[in-house]
């Protein structure tokens, strides 16, 4: 019984030497790498390109044109981003011309518009956007 009890004692402390080997040799201090060339660059002396413009977003103007009727209609006027993201939302008169000036991310390529059951979508050109409050109609529309 002595010899099996003194096995297990051997077998332990060789574990225990070997663990203790690797959990010290994992903790060996290794040179990080260095800048290439010899150059230590701070954030202070890092240059940008010189066509790159740090700019995230873009103005980008909504033109809406408004209708010549004589009768007063107010309704919900809505904008979103192509994905989805409203970025305004008021009351505006379908007789009234309306323009402002949002600042989008620059990712953003179109614009929805929704007015009451008018729904446009059009593409932002030269950081400009025009819509009116016309609702297109296909043929299928027409009565005969």
């Amino acid at each position: 019984m002595m010899k099996n009890s003194n096995n297990n004692s051997k077998m332990m402390a060789g574990a225990l030497a070997v663990f203790a080997t690797l959990f010290f040799a994992s903790c060996v201090d290794e040179p990080t790498e260095g800048p290439i060339g010899g150059q230590v660059e701070t954030i202070e002396t890092l240059q940008a390109s010189g066509t790159f413009d740090w700019k995230t977003s873009e103005k980008i103007t909504v033109v809406i044109e408004g209708l010549a009727i004589d009768v007063d209609v107010i309704r919900k006027l809505t904008l979103e981003t192509g994905s989805g993201d409203e970025f305004f939302a008021g009351a505006q008169a379908m007789d009234e011309d309306f323009e402002m000036t949002f600042d989008l991310p620059a990712h953003v390529t179109e614009v929805t518009m929704k007015y009451g059951a008018i729904e446009q979508k059009k593409a932002i050109s030269q950081y400009q956007v025009a819509f009116n409050f016309v609702e297109e109609r296909g043929e299928e529309d027409l009565e005969l």
